[in-house]
């Protein structure tokens, strides 16, 4: 389940963001032309997603704090700031990334957060802030035009106190400089030692907000109320040479209402999709997106302004990053509850493959394997068709605990369904029994077929 976003402004402002993002997709293209590469784009595609693969194999990343000096630095002299925190909390933080913490125990959907630290897409800052024997520090910052994430750590520096759990938090709101954009946020806390804890904020800012400053205002870490203030520069430049935007104009009329695909944003670690609609603020639209494949894009949040529209997703599959189309299904009007049969099928779980489960409306679900691994346990899939391509399971094991996947389940073959969804570490031959949840339409009820728009995409062109 994805962690609860909390409002930052609530009032809309993305009237010119169309304009906005053509210019930001005009600089691109010039700096394209100044700056053609000598080998064809799909070779230094696939050189690039070799790179990335081979960094993934590595388990962590070593000399990230040593490197962060040398990238970007902005310092704040507020209450007393200094421009290094101590060995300690750097050692710790080496051995602890952001991203990994933050997703390990599935209160945050992992989408393609991970990539920020794997592929190195953050900007280091280093900026620091002491006020009453404690120092926060802003460790990096990333911006992709559709998401921020926050990466920070705290350390009380008196060695005589040992924190608990009611000080392992940071109390702050958000605002921007010359934007008033509709946001939300979400935040984790993770404790590293008696003296120190790191965080990191997550924001879906609906507004394009490059050039932008952001100001997070600390008030209060853990149970002492102090100032520890930072403004945060907001910069795509990290991100914008993976960063694709099309700008399709594709319209369809379904029940009564006109719904126009405007734009699609295409980042390292999100995708997002503008929808202007005939229907003042129309709230009770239900849509998907689709790749060529029909993998599903997992969702993460929106927002609907006047007539506006604004989804994001997770980014294309790693099998396939280039798709030639995108379908987007408008599920409309919603179906409601009384319409479906809640049903549940278990198995027993004991390294006998394959084991199948009976799926959605007649579709099935095969487990054909379970890896227990160092970071996870690996359970792999195939389903039968697209319609249960993302099942609910959870793992029992011999103590009759319940396991339930982290994150979303990632595809792993262009030719069938085939599925891997990450678990909790667990023993080896631990687990006894795997559950499945579905809904099934009830008997003599057809569903309305979605309207559905299929979005060319051309790769080819900057």
């Amino acid at each position: 389940m994805s962690a609860k976003r909390d409002p930052v402004h609530a009032e809309p402002n993305v009237t010119e963001q169309d304009q906005i993002m053509r210019e930001h997709a005009g600089s691109i293209l010039r700096k394209w032309e100044e700056h053609q590469p000598v080998a064809p784009f799909e070779d230094v595609w696939d050189r690039y997603l070799s790179a990335a693969e081979t960094s993934r194999r590595k388990q962590q990343i070593r000399n990230r704090w040593r490197a962060a000096a040398a990238t970007f630095l902005v310092l704040i002299l507020l209450g007393g700031a200094v421009l290094f925190s101590s060995p300690e909390v750097r050692a710790a933080l080496s051995r602890f990334p952001f991203m990994k913490m933050l997703l390990a125990d599935g209160g945050v959907e992992e989408q393609g957060l991970s990539k920020i630290e794997k592929e190195g897409l953050g900007v280091h800052l280093n900026t620091s802030v002491i006020d009453r024997n404690i120092r926060f520090t802003m460790d990096e910052v990333f911006y992709d035009g559709v998401q921020i994430v926050l990466n920070y750590d705290v350390e009380y520096l008196d060695k005589k106190k040992i924190i608990g759990e009611k000080d392992v938090a940071v109390h702050y709101d958000l605002k921007f400089d010359g934007a008033e954009p509709t946001a939300s946020s979400t935040h984790k806390f993770t404790k590293l030692n008696d003296h120190a804890f790191i965080g990191s904020t997550l924001i879906d800012a609906y507004q394009y907000l490059d050039g932008h400053k952001l100001y997070m205002n600390i008030t209060q870490i853990g149970q002492v109320k102090g100032d520890w203030s930072v403004t945060v520069p907001l910069s795509v430049s990290k991100t914008s040479p993976d960063t694709k935007i099309f700008f399709p104009y594709q319209t369809v009329e379904t029940n009564g209402r006109t719904r126009t695909i405007e734009r699609i944003t295409f980042t390292p670690v999100s995708t997002q999709i503008a929808i202007r609609t005939s229907e003042y603020r129309e709230h009770e639209i239900f849509y998907r997106l689709r790749d060529d494949l029909q993998t599903d894009f997992a969702t993460s949040g929106g927002f609907g302004g006047d007539y506006e529209i604004i989804g994001n997703f997770s980014p294309p599959s790693a099998i396939n990053p280039h798709p030639k189309y995108v379908e987007v299904l408008f599920d409309d009007p919603s179906e409601k509850a009384e319409n479906f049969i809640r049903r549940e099928e278990q198995a027993p779980l004991n390294d006998a493959f394959p084991v199948v489960l009976k799926g959605r409306n007649g579709g099935r679900v095969t487990v054909t394997r379970v890896d227990y691994k160092d970071e996870g346990t690996i359970l792999t899939y195939e389903a039968s068709d697209a319609e249960n391509q993302r099942p609910t399971l959870i793992l029992t094991d011999s103590n009759d605990k319940e396991h339930h996947s982290i994150g979303q389940p990632v595809r792993i073959s262009k030719e069938r369904f085939d599925f891997q969804m990450k678990f909790p570490k667990l023993e080896s031959g631990s687990l006894t029994q795997i559950n499945m949840t579905m809904y099934d339409y009830k008997p003599g009820y057809e569903p309305k077929p979605p309207t559905t728009i299929r979005v060319p995409l051309d790769w080819s062109k900057p």
